[in-house]
């Protein structure tokens, strides 16, 4: 009779480890996706890296992380600062080179990383630069960008309708933010002096630099070749309403996301 019981005490015994065993499978099995599965999926750099010494160069993260789980490190980083707003990095770097700007995600610790080579001038030094106005006739377009997963990010493609010197070319602008009004001002196409690759359109990313709140709507204001435009914009769950009456001078290629 005592054996029965200890045989039965020991069946019990060993089918619980078994499934303590198996559940410790699972729990190391779901913290390893937890760890392995990245919300980071790279970095763009949303102004030019040729900048006047004292500026910053900013970079943002392209999707899905929250502000206050990742921080930024920059490589060689003497002298360098950086102030953090959102999802986007100013960084200012004390000289001419290159670079490595990494994002890590403080609680699982992935990481992406992004190579620049960064120029660095004192104000009124051209022999770096070509600085071309835009054509008269040009017209510039913005194609508006989101994420499925992170709707509450918003940015934009814009591009010259007309080509202009060098193929590495990109566009000088301004940005700024007063109250609900998103404003945008395109000064010109900037060209790396003596380049002599062949010419193409000019393109820009450009970004509003926080999240768009659900139902609300925004005000968005551009000036391009001295003129100035108007339109608005509204976020409804993930879908983007533009409303903008121009199809000349500034135009969107979708109204709708």
């Amino acid at each position: 009779m005592k054996q029965g019981k200890l045989l039965i005490g020991l069946i019990l015994l060993a089918l619980m480890q078994l499934v303590a065993c198996e559940r410790n499978d699972v729990d190391s099995s779901n913290s390893a996706d937890r760890i392995g599965t990245s919300e980071l999926e790279g970095i763009k750099v949303a102004t030019t890296t040729t900048v006047q010494k004292g500026e910053p160069v900013l970079f943002a993260l392209e999707n899905g992380l929250s502000p206050l789980d990742f921080q930024w490190k920059i490589s060689p980083k003497q002298d360098i600062r950086v102030e953090k707003i959102k999802t986007v990095a100013s960084i200012y770097f004390p000289q001419s080179g290159k670079y490595t700007v990494t994002a890590i995600d403080s609680i699982s610790q992935d990481s992406v990383s992004l190579i620049v080579d960064v120029v660095i001038y004192e104000p009124g030094y051209d022999n770096i630069e070509i600085r071309q106005p835009f054509d008269a006739d040009d017209i510039l377009s913005l194609t508006p960008i989101t994420f499925s997963d992170s709707t509450f990010h918003l940015e934009f493609l814009a591009e010259t309708k007309n080509t202009y010197k060098c193929n590495n070319n990109y566009m000088l602008f301004s940005r700024d933010k007063v109250q609900d009004t998103f404003v945008y001002d395109f000064l010109r196409v900037i060209s790396p002096a003596g380049c002599a690759t062949e010419n193409a359109k000019s393109k820009q990313y450009i970004y509003t630099n926080e999240p768009i709140v659900d139902g609300k709507t925004y005000n968005l204001e551009i000036t391009f070749n001295g003129k100035n435009y108007k339109g608005s914009f509204t976020r409804n769950g993930g879908n983007y309403q533009f409303t903008w009456p121009y199809d000349d001078g500034v135009i969107f290629t979708k109204k709708t996301l």
